[in-house]
């Protein structure tokens, strides 16, 4: 899932308007150039910081929402135009995503690609900018 972050943030990077959400989330992504660590417990240390990077998408402003899911698509067709193996994990992992994603747009069931028996009810918190 940090890979993921890491190409979806880049992508967020490149798009215009995006520039806050970009900054909230890239300090959710582990860099190895940044000498980061992995805490084997969701998340990496940075010098001295712990930085767990457990969110939930609906918790984003909705035009964040929208930045995020342009920005893991955008990173698909890149992976794809770039002739990266289409069964390399980390393609298989974004096209369950926006699957997942699509089926919640079309109002089908996102629980048949869910590996959990729930979906968490709806957080009341509000993060990131945009609000």
């Amino acid at each position: 899932m940090a890979h993921l972050l890491a190409l979806i943030t880049d992508e967020l990077k490149e798009m215009e308007g995006a520039g806050d959400f970009y900054e909230y989330l890239e300090k959710f992504v582990y860099r190895e150039e940044l000498e980061d660590l992995p805490n084997r417990y969701g998340g990496f240390i940075r010098k001295d910081e712990m930085i767990m990077f457990n969110f939930d998408l609906r918790s984003f402003a909705p035009q964040n929402r929208a930045y995020f899911w342009q920005a893991a698509q955008n990173a698909l067709t890149k992976m794809k135009m770039q002739n990266q193996n289409h069964d390399d994990v980390t393609c298989l992992l974004l096209n369950t995503l926006l699957d997942m994603h699509q089926r919640i747009l079309t109002g089908e069931d996102p629980m048949l690609l869910n590996n959990m028996t729930i979906i968490e009810p709806e957080p009341t918190e509000k993060v990131g900018p945009g609000w």
